[in-house]
């Protein structure tokens, strides 16, 4: 039963990943991100392979909000994670993409919780900004 109920799960994380890679595929400011070697399709699976962990969510039931949760989810941890070392390409193009998410969304098709994770993203991109740049002043500084 184990490895059934394990080969759902993927399966259904596939499904989410496959969701999250096609709508955010239709976002011009999201493909202008997408230059480097990590494909949307790593990005996607990345944030259903972070998210899944903390939250149950259906590929059937799929909506901008299902979207907006998975790239806070996945965006929290990761926050944490590039406050301490460096992030991979795949990690910060989570970062990136979750800091312009606001944009590619109508706030309307949002509940008022999605549209708090959407600020808080777009918040927590600034203040990594400001820490990374202060890291590379203090840097700067020791040579």
């Amino acid at each position: 039963m184990t490895v059934i109920s394990s080969v759902g799960q993927q399966w259904h994380k596939a499904q989410l990943a496959e969701k999250l890679s096609g709508r955010l595929q239709t976002e011009s400011i999201i493909r202008q991100l997408l230059t480097g070697a990590t494909s949307l399709d790593t990005v996607s699976n990345l944030v259903v392979a972070l998210a899944s962990s903390e939250q149950e969510l259906d590929a059937e039931a799929w909506h901008d909000g299902v979207m907006v949760a998975l790239f806070f989810s996945a965006y929290r941890l990761l926050f944490v994670k590039a406050t301490q070392q460096q992030l991979s390409q795949g990690e910060e193009l989570i970062i990136s993409i979750g800091s312009r998410l606001s944009q590619c969304v109508s706030a309307e098709m949002l509940d008022a919780g999605q549209q708090q994770q959407l600020a808080l993203m777009q918040q927590l991109s600034q203040q990594l900004v400001t820490l990374r740049n202060q890291r590379r002043s203090q840097h700067r500084n020791m040579c």
